[in-house]
């Protein structure tokens, strides 16, 4: 149980911009609060499911519909380990979206609807670094999160993007910038839990250039506890 939240079934959501993200970057916190839900907002498919992304290729998939198919099923098998429930969005991953198919606003709505319908009482999301879908995603949750209040808010360090210090250090910048303060917060370890849920994300390895799980593991989980100006008075 993490210390100071609820332990609840439901009572944290996990925000992942990938089917990889929210385990990677949070999978002790997920074994050490089962029962939390990992929303997952890109995961749908391309017009023509048949394209083959660069990306998609190195991870040794043929088409698109391959890739998400199997990105999916390892999803579902990393989850189940963590004893955390699935939602997803089916926004389109960049690599497969024009600047079109993702609106800003459309993503910020759905967000804050699916987080107002599922009540939790924390929510932990990408501080967003680096690739532009965990950007976006953290920046419609910075915009969202005023409206809930009640809710703990925290920001997830991007592992593996987490190693560019200086992107870490701009992006904590630009929060406070944006009236949010920024506290660590700590947790325990699960690392046996989390090194069995990430080595289900085998493609991922392949496309990453990792012979296994290793390198993930070797990143500290990093969290920001966020707080409102009003707060810290």
């Amino acid at each position: 149980m993490v210390t100071g939240i609820s332990s609840s079934p439901g009572a944290i959501i996990v925000v992942s911009p990938h089917y990889d993200d929210a385990v990677f970057s949070c999978g002790d916190l997920l074994a050490l609060s089962p029962g939390s839900t990992v929303v997952t907002v890109y995961t749908g498919l391309p017009r023509n499911p048949g394209i083959l992304t660069d990306w998609d290729r190195r991870c040794g998939f043929a088409s698109a519909a391959d890739a998400m198919r199997a990105r999916a099923m390892e999803n579902s098998k990393a989850l189940t380990l963590l004893q955390a429930s699935g939602v997803d969005l089916d926004f389109l991953d960049s690599q497969y979206a024009s600047p079109a198919d993702n609106g800003s606003d459309l993503l910020g709505d759905t967000l804050a609807s699916t987080i107002a319908r599922m009540q939790p009482s924390a929510v932990f999301f990408p501080l967003g670094l680096f690739h532009e879908d965990h950007i976006h995603v953290s920046d419609a949750l910075i915009a969202a999160c005023y409206r809930f209040p009640a809710i703990l808010w925290f920001a997830y360090e991007d592992i593996p993007y987490r190693k560019r210090t200086e992107q870490v250090r701009q992006r904590l910048a630009q929060l406070i910038d944006r009236g949010i303060g920024v506290t660590p917060f700590h947790l325990g370890s699960a690392a046996r839990y989390k090194a069995s849920a990430i080595n289900a994300y085998r493609s991922q390895f392949r496309g990453l250039g990792y012979e296994d799980g290793q390198p993930v593991l070797r990143h500290p989980e990093q969290y920001w506890r966020l707080h409102s100006n009003m707060e810290l008075l």
